[in-house]
């Protein structure tokens, strides 16, 4: 089954919730600017799952993926041109750099899953958040998604299963002094097959507080921190506030928006 197996399509099964970002971004979009963006630009794009949401989500909407990695975006375009109508037409794929200057202007510019990490640096993240807002209309909103918790700096082994397979997050180390974390995923299955290490993220895993900085000092105006509210069983209800204070707890994963 290892053999078999699309590592993109596992990837996009088991980490990504392209309709769920879609969402959110047009209704915070809408309640901060009081309109519906059109237009959207996925940093880090991978295989553009997000870009095809978006485009799927209104037929006015167009969308610009960047990666650096020309064969996983391949494998996004023919999904995307399979997919019909005029999908293909209202989304671009570019090749290049997340810092390098980015037109036409969008509405929306996001990088999602922690991506933006693979910045070390304060000069190297706070290039990419100049870049990222020099990337977005005059009303443009940046969003990214952030990981933390007392767990996301231990050395850690998670399983979880989905149909067909199991998806393991490893963290194989992480350093106190540079917040620098090895992480790795690999996918098991049931006839005993697996893939290790079938991604690997070299990363340093960011503060709260430190983005915050970063972005207000990169020009942007205001940023907002939204964390999912959770029902009675403690389980989230894709609604999300913006709470004055939040608990720490073992592992938490939450959206910020930075308005240009």
């Amino acid at each position: 089954m290892a053999e078999e197996a699309d590592l993109h399509a596992l990837y996009e099964r088991a980490v990504q919730d392209p309709p769920g970002d879609v969402r959110f971004f047009s209704r915070t979009f809408k309640k901060l600017r009081g309109y519906k963006p059109i237009s959207l630009r996925e940093d880090f794009c991978g295989t553009a799952s997000l870009c095809l949401a978006w485009a799927r989500s209104g037929s006015e909407r167009t969308a610009i993926g960047v990666d650096l990695s020309q064969e996983t975006m391949d494998w996004g375009r023919a999904r995307i041109d399979a997919a019909g109508r005029d999908y293909g037409e209202r989304i671009e794929l570019v090749c290049a750099d997340v810092r390098d200057p980015k037109r036409p202007r969008v509405d929306v510019a996001c990088a999602l899953n922690f991506s933006y990490c693979v910045f070390k640096t304060r000069a190297e993240l706070l290039e990419y958040f100049t870049a990222a807002r020099g990337g977005l209309a005059r009303d443009g909103v940046f969003f990214l998604d952030l990981l933390g918790g007392t767990e996301s700096m231990c050395e850690d082994v998670t399983d979880n299963e989905h149909d067909g397979f199991i998806y393991r997050w490893e963290q194989e180390r992480f350093n106190v002094i540079t917040h620098e974390v090895l992480c790795h995923i690999h996918f098991l299955f049931p006839d005993g097959s697996k893939l290790d290490r079938a991604f690997t993220y070299d990363w340093r895993l960011w503060t709260a507080p430190e983005l915050r900085e970063l972005l207000l000092e990169a020009g942007f105006r205001k940023v907002h921190f939204y964390w999912e509210k959770v029902d009675a069983d403690g389980e989230g209800t894709g609604n999300f506030g913006e709470p004055d204070y939040v608990e720490n707890q073992e592992v938490w994963w939450t959206y910020m928006a930075a308005e240009r």
